[in-house]
């Protein structure tokens, strides 16, 4: 990823591309608490911790086997839902600096969607960015806002030590003993139970009971995440 420049990249076009195969090896996709809700009706979302720096960060569950997409293994998305960040591509946007929150959109030189002949232009003539990439600058930064604030609700959860390790025991067809799913945290029911009537109530208020809730039911999915797995290690 470099930063967008309108000399360097002046002939650049991006293709409009529904192609999800880019994330085929990645069994974990990061959500933001906008896709909580319509996301749980096919994924198990749940929160993995970042090796380095000890942040949670909420993922949807698409493989149970690391390595390995169970819904992108070919290049058509089959599902009614999808993450926000899947129509990010080409595209991402970075701080300037550590120390600065002047943020600025990279794109990926290597992508498979851009080239010099086929796709919409970023800028114009006079070096002006097209409407397209206005657009698509938008769509970013509504992203990058719905990350931050997933960030700090993720936050709010771990600071209140609502997320406990869990290791899931499910039954793969081509395993003897039960494959165990490890790695993952979970809201912990009991923990959010026991939370004074004035903690609960500040989850209320903040509008972050019904995603709770969300991941909750989600969790139910990974029986269907199981039948796929078994469905995809038969081929």
């Amino acid at each position: 990823m470099i930063p967008l420049n309108n000399k360097q990249h002046a002939n650049l076009k991006v293709q409009k591309s529904n192609d999800v195969s880019r994330f085929k090896d990645q069994n974990v996709i990061p959500v933001t608490v906008q896709d909580f809700i319509p996301l749980s009706t096919e994924f198990p979302i749940v929160f993995v911790k970042n090796a380095e720096t000890g942040q949670f960060i909420s993922v949807a569950l698409m493989g149970l086997r690391a390595g390995v997409n169970l819904y992108c293994q070919e290049t058509k998305w089959s599902c009614p839902v999808a993450p926000n960040s899947f129509n990010n591509a080409p595209f991402s946007l970075v701080k300037s600096s550590t120390d600065s929150d002047e943020i600025i959109v990279c794109i990926d030189e290597e992508s498979q969607f851009i080239s010099t002949d086929n796709g919409e232009a970023l800028f114009d003539e006079q070096g002006q960015q097209t409407e397209f990439l206005k657009q698509k600058s938008q769509a970013l930064l509504k992203v990058a806002e719905s990350t931050e604030q997933t960030q700090d609700i993720v936050n709010l959860f771990a600071q209140k030590k609502l997320l406990i390790s869990k290791q899931l025991n499910v039954k793969l067809e081509n395993e003897q003993e039960p494959f165990l799913l490890s790695g993952i945290y979970l809201i912990d029911e009991k923990a959010l139970n026991s939370l004074s009537a004035k903690e609960f109530e500040e989850l209320r208020t903040k509008g972050l009971l019904p995603l709770i809730y969300a991941h909750l039911a989600s969790l139910h999915q990974i029986t269907r995440l199981t039948i796929k797995q078994n469905e995809f290690e038969a081929k």
